[in-house]
Formats: C-alpha cells, structure tokens, sequence
C-alpha cells in the first residue's frame, strides 16, 4: 500500500491509520513504568531499570487499560525500495569525529546513526562514545576470521583401560578414562590423593557465573543465583549448592589428618562479567557466604564484546547507545585470571591447580577429590570431565582430536584435544558412533582441571572463537508511516507530573531525546532480557503460528529519560515493520521522513530463532597447546543435570528429578525408605554439608562417619516426601529462612492507583530500585584518634 502512495515535497504522505482489513486500529495502553531523577547539569538515564533514585520516588507498574492492541503486525516488504532514493553514508555520519565516521564505515555500522534526528546534541555525544567503546575494528575482525575454512578434521578419543596406568604408560592426547570402570581401591586411592592436596591448600575452584543465559533466556542473571529458578526443598540456589559441597570437602579433608590442627583453606574465584557482577556479589553477601571465610573468595571480571545480528548488525538496547554484549565464552577465564589480581594470588597462597566448573549444573561435584587425584596422579596439564550425550541434538560441547596438517598458531600438535559446540560440528561428526553402537564422541560437563602452571603459559595464545547461534532481544526503532491522526510526544506543561501514557504521546518528536548515563552493569540490557524471559512464559504462540517473533510497544518518555515495556501487549509479528530504521530498507525510511515530523516509535523483539552470532572460545579450546590433555568419563545420572534452557531435556524440572533419584539411591545404599505418598515429583534433597557423595548416611562406624565426626543415620529409617536431610548447622537458617530480595512470592490483588491507571507490583523482582552500595566495596575511613576503621554511610 505504501508503494502506491504518490510523493508530496520529497517524502511519503502518511495515510490514516488503519489495518489491512480496513479497520481503525486502537493504541494499547497497559503499560510498565519506572520514573527517574535528573541530577544536576544532566538528565539522568532510565532505561527500565538504569539510572532509578535511590530514595523513595514514584514508581508505577500498569496491569489493565481499556484499549484494545491490533491483533497482528503488518510484515516489512521491500516495497519502498522502489520509490525512495538510497540512502548517504555521508549524511548520516555528517558532524561525526573523523576517526568514528572512517570506523563506522569499515565496520558497514553506520546505519546505528539512522536515529540520530530524534536525539538531543547531548544524546549525539552519548551514542558517539558508546560506538568508540565498541571495539568495532576487533569484534568486525574476530567475526572474520571464523569465516575461514576449517582445515581440521576430528577423530574419536580412545578409550584407555586402568590396567595400562600400571604398565607405564605414556599419556597423549585425548584419551579417555572410565571411571565407572576403575576398581574401588583404584578409585580411593584417587580420593586420598585429591584429599592430601586440599589438604596442603595446594587446589583452588574457580566457579563461572558471568554468562548471559543465552539458551535459558535470560530471565535471571546468573541462573545459578536464583532460587526460584531451581525451586528446591530447601530453597537454595546451585551456587549455593556448590559452595557447601567445597564446604563438605574441607571438612573430609581436615578429618582425614586429626593429628594436625591446621586449618584448610581452599581459595574460590568466582568469575562474573557485566551482566551478573552485581547479582552474584549480593547474593554471596546477603547468604553470609554460605559459610566460607570471606578472605577466601575472589570475585573476578571477564570482558563482554558487542553481539551481532547473522546481517552484521549491532543489537541496540537503548536509544542511547547501548548496544547487546555477552560474554566470551567459558575459555575467558583463562584471560580473566591472568588480567586480575585471581591468578597472582593464587601463586601467593601455594594454589598449583585449579578446578574450573559451570554454574548451571545442579549435581557438579565442585573440588571433586577423585578427579583432582586422577589428574594429579597422571601429572596431565589439563584435563575435563565428560559424558555420554543422550542424542545428535543435545546441545553439548564435543570432545574430540582435532587432527591438522602442519602445526599452527592454534595448536601445537598436529593431533591435539580440543572440543567443538554441537552447532559448529557436522552432521557426520554428531552421528558418529563407537564399538559398542552409542555415540561416539561424548559431551563435555563444564567441569575442568588445570594448572596454575599452565594457564600462565598458553593465556597469551591465540584461541579462535566459535560463532554460536543464540536469541537475542533487541529494540526496534521505527516511523509509523501509516498513522496521521496521531499527535507525536508533548512535554507537559509541569516537570512534577509526569504526563499519563495516552494516545497523544506515543512518538518522540525529533531532537527531543537527552542524553543517557552509561550504565557499568548494562542495566538496558538485563532488563530487556527479563521483560523478554517473561514475555516467553506468559505467552505461547497458537498451533498455525508462522510469524518470526513476539513484538511489544516500548513508550519512549523524555521526562526521564525511561521507558515504557509493555510486557502484557505482546504479539506475535515480523522481525522488521516497513517503517523500521535498523531493516535492510532503513535506508529509504530515513531519507523518506528526512524533512517530515514523523514521530519515533520503538518495539522489543524476541525472535522466535536464532537471530545473532554469540562469539565464544571454549576452555577446551586451550587444551591444543599440550600432548597431556585427557579427559574423564563420568556417569551422566550421578553428575550431569544442567539447568540451560525453559523447555526440552536441560530444564529445572528436569534436574530436580535427577537429584531426587541420586539422593534416593544414597539413602536406600544406606539402609533408609522412602514414602513418597504416590507422588512422583514429591523431591528429596540431601544437603552437601551432610554428604558429598552418598557418605555418612549409615551406621555410625563407617569411616566416613569415623573421619568427620558427622553425619546421619538412616539404617532402618523411613523418610517422607518431600524432604531436606539438612546438617546441624542448618537447623537455625532453616527456622528462620531468609527471602531473595529479588523474589516477589505474591502480587497482591489490589494495589494504590497511580497516574490514572490500576497498578499493582507486577514484574517488581525483575524492575527493582537501584540498591544501596554492597558493604563490601564501601569506603572504610579511621575515626579520628582512634586508627579504628568504621564504614561509611551511604550517601
């Protein structure tokens, strides 16, 4: 319709506004809000969640409206390709610095200025300084170089029997070992091994909580710092769970040696990025620690890189000049470690190895003594914990050799271990099967060794990135083209009441957009990925459903600045409208609206699919640079239970039912019952300050029991369902359980009306006021004549 449109003064004239059945379409007005401050000399940034007061100020979530939202979106077409002219890069970076303009044009990114008529000067600036911080130059020549050919080829690992460790045999790259196959003293004398070197503070664990949930969506960042998410007995989260497990290891550990009173200590590097440094440091202080000595964790940060669409496209999260980061992958702990103080004080504290796990697996066996034995028996450099997958789909790392011609800067071994992400292998590769007819290459667990040693001298390697598919939200900027009867934003007459989102404020007007405050912990961009985390589980597309993803009105308001996300509107539709700036036709809708009013309007997008390439590198991926790589094969229903994604076979739901079973077979061993009163999912938790491994839970003269001094009794008990075998230090936090602060357990029925709309704390855990300053990173000032420190008070 809009090709027929004829031409008027150089742009398209605006038909009213109506749907392609000829309806008049009605504007939605359920609406989430969050107002801001302005400090003084600048305006502040509230984009959902940034720049919120930290006093009591006006906050309003909306639940009903009484407008109705048009039931589909019309798709974009490239049907103004064919009467708007193309488009000037020139134009667009017209008034740019000479080294941003030449960067956006070697980076193809100049259609990120597409927005910049509705933005203020001091906006302008802002974007500017996003874009340089971008690394434009390097993540454009990272995305290129894993356009290359491979020239690898992959074999299986082989399958090493114990017997052979007792033959003097030569370890090379690759091989695997059973576990489920070694003998019980073989694997106690492992475990006495492993324990010696807690003891002798020779082990650190390195926990990696800095990823973006990519696969879960998103909706809690990190997932492992969420209870609700895990939904447990005993409500904890899995990072709790996995420091208790430490926990239980120092203490089998110290009661291995009774003659020797020296307290062990086992160092953990906790690695987070942007997106989940906050999150993760208040969950360790509001839990106390879980227990461990605060001088013996170690937060560190890894880096994040802008995220591009498959055309190219930086993601935009905030009209400003947010763009989408993540992570890069679980081989940037390497990098990390060595960049922060992590490394440098594990040298000082006579740490020699590490043991490095993923914080998304509810049964990880964190400081695992028998695979600390292993690879210290085998004097290997690097090694990691596998398993059986399930089918090709599973979307698990692969183990394998990677076989090259000649040695490169990627290996330096012609057949070297290294892993390779199910979406990056080939189909040849994922149906590959073995002797005994299961798949042959098996599934990394995110559970890795490595020394000290070595990780400072491959962190300087080259490592090439792996371009994984991943869902992205992003914000949609566009120009309602078809929409005439429609007043654009006003500012309203008093700054102290802010105007009620009705019709006539639904655009934004040109140059009226101010500036944003940056945001260390890219608040737009969490926020974006809880609104869309929710806007997953609230909606489920119909049975005849094709459109490409959910679409939901973001109300742009000056005043804050902020934004409106209305989560409870969403509707299925296009990736790109005709009007939006960021399509492939952008180009001609900016040069058709160059001299026309025509208001900015912004929508959130969930693509259905994988709309963006994630750059990665994998640990696995430093384990090319040695001939004494190795893995170890583990039973998959005893230590694999990841918590990755809200549907399919690596859900919640899931790894509860595998903990329920492990903990069951650990009571029945035991002598115990269980009554599970004919309900199937009725969970049964044993807490890791009891037992590690099933240990302690039968008559008191085990030597578990005999070394520890603890531990339960369950011979000829009958336990019912659901049940929490807790230790004794438990029993008080139990009586008095403490609340994530993040968790909202009810929405009341009614809440005060606010801004002329039924409101009620709806999305509040996601939405929450900027918090106080964390203690632990408060200034701490002497009292005057006293040289006693004291904290300072917040501001």
């Amino acid at each position: 319709a809009l090709a027929n449109q004829p031409l008027q003064d150089g742009h398209l004239k605006r038909p009213a506004c109506v749907s392609s059945c000829g309806q008049q379409l009605e504007r939605p007005a359920c609406l989430l809000r969050a107002f801001a401050s302005r400090p003084m000399g600048q305006a502040s940034s509230s984009w959902c969640t940034e720049g919120l007061p930290d006093h009591d100020g006006p906050i309003a979530f909306s639940s009903a409206a009484p407008a109705v939202r048009p039931l589909s979106y019309a798709p974009a077409g490239n049907a103004l390709a064919s009467v708007l002219p193309p488009s000037d890069v020139e134009e667009l970076l017209a008034g740019c610095p000479r080294e941003l303009a030449e960067l956006l044009k070697e980076s193809g990114q100049a259609s990120v200025m597409r927005c910049r008529q509705w933005l203020s000067a001091g906006a302008l600036r802002s974007l500017q300084r996003s874009l340089q911080c971008c690394q434009l130059k390097q993540t454009a020549r990272r995305y290129r170089e894993t356009e290359a050919a491979d020239e690898y080829s992959y074999s299986l690992p082989s399958v090493i029997p114990w017997t052979e460790l007792d033959l003097d045999h030569v370890v090379s790259a690759g091989q695997v070992f059973l576990a489920e196959e070694a003998q019980a003293e073989k694997l106690a004398h492992l475990k006495k091994v492993g324990l010696q070197a807690v003891r002798q503070g020779k082990v650190g664990v390195v926990f990696l909580a800095g990823g973006a949930n990519w696969r879960l969506g998103g909706g809690d960042l990190p997932a492992a710092c969420s209870k609700r998410l895990v939904g447990l007995k005993s409500g904890k989260s899995i990072m709790q769970i996995l420091c208790e497990r430490v926990r239980r290891i120092v203490a089998l550990a110290q009661g291995e040696d009774k003659r020797s009173s020296k307290k062990i200590s086992v160092p953990i590097l906790v690695m987070t990025s942007r997106l989940t440094h906050r999150n993760v440091v208040d969950h360790f202080e509001a839990n106390n620690y879980f227990g461990i000595p605060r001088g013996d964790v170690i937060f560190f940060d890894q880096p994040v890189s802008p995220v591009m669409d498959m055309s190219g496209r930086l993601l935009p999260q905030s009209l400003g000049g947010e763009f989408a980061q993540s992570p890069g992958g679980t081989g940037a702990v390497l990098r990390a470690l060595a960049n922060s103080s992590a490394l440098e004080q594990c040298r000082d504290r006579g740490v020699d190895c590490l043991h490095i796990l993923g914080t998304d697996n509810l049964l990880a066996r964190a400081c695992d003594p028998v695979f600390i034995g292993f690879c210290r028996n085998l004097d290997v450099d690097c090694a990691c914990k596998v398993t059986d997958r399930e089918d090709i789909a599973e979307d698990v790392e692969l183990f394998c050799i990677r076989q090259s011609p000649v040695s490169t800067q990627f290996a330096d071994i012609e057949d070297a271990a290294c892993g390779i992400e199910a979406s990056q292998a080939s189909r040849e590769v994922l149906s590959t099967r073995n002797r005994s007819g299961a798949l042959g290459y098996p599934g990394s667990i995110t559970s890795a060794f490595m020394t000290v040693t070595y990780i400072e001298e491959v962190v300087d390697r080259p490592v090439l990135p792996q371009k994984v598919p991943r869902v992205v939200p992003f914000l949609d900027f566009h120009v309602d083209m078809d929409c005439e009867d429609e007043e654009p934003y006003a500012e309203p007459s008093s700054p102290s009441a802010p105007s009620r989102p009705t019709r006539q404020n639904r655009g934004l007007l040109k140059g009226s957009w101010p500036a944003e405050s940056g945001s260390p912990d890219l608040a737009c961009q969490r926020a974006l990925l809880a609104a869309a985390a929710e806007i997953r589980a609230s909606k489920k597309p119909g049975p005849d459903d094709r459109e490409e993803a959910w679409r939901c009105d973001v109300f742009l308001d000056v005043i804050g600045p902020a934004a409106v996300v209305r989560i409870r509107e969403a509707a299925r539709g296009p990736i790109f409208l005709p009007g939006s700036l960021g399509a492939p036709h952008g180009s001609q809708v900016a040069r058709a609206i160059k001299f026309d009013e025509a208001p900015l309007r912004c929508s959130l997008v969930v693509p259905s699919k994988p709309n963006a390439y994630v750059l990665e590198t994998s640990i696995l991926d430093y384990f090319a640079f040695t001939d004494r790589a190795v893995a170890l094969k583990v039973n998959r229903a005893r230590e694999f239970a990841p918590v990755r994604e809200p549907k399919g076979r690596h859900t919640a739901e899931a790894a509860r039912q595998m903990m329920r079973q492990l903990h069951s077979g650990w009571v029945l061993a035991a002598g115990g019952g269980i009554d599970d009163g004919g309900d199937p999912e009725a969970l049964l938790e044993v807490s890791p300050l009891v037992s590690f491994e099933g240990e302690s839970l039968g008559p008191p003269n085990q030597p578990s029991l005999a070394a520890t001094g603890r531990g339960l009794d369950l011979d000829g008990s009958v336990l019912k369902l659901p049940c929490h075998l807790s230790a004794p230090e438990e029993a008080s936090s139990q009586a008095q359980p403490q609340k994530d602060a993040r968790v909202v357990e009810a929405r009341p029925e009614k809440a005060v009306e606010a801004y002329g709309l039924d409101t009620c704390p709806y999305y509040l855990q996601e939405y929450p006021r900027r918090p106080q300053m964390s203690a632990s990173v408060e200034p701490q000032l002497s009292r005057p004549g006293t040289g006693v420190l004291k904290q300072q008070t917040p501001m």
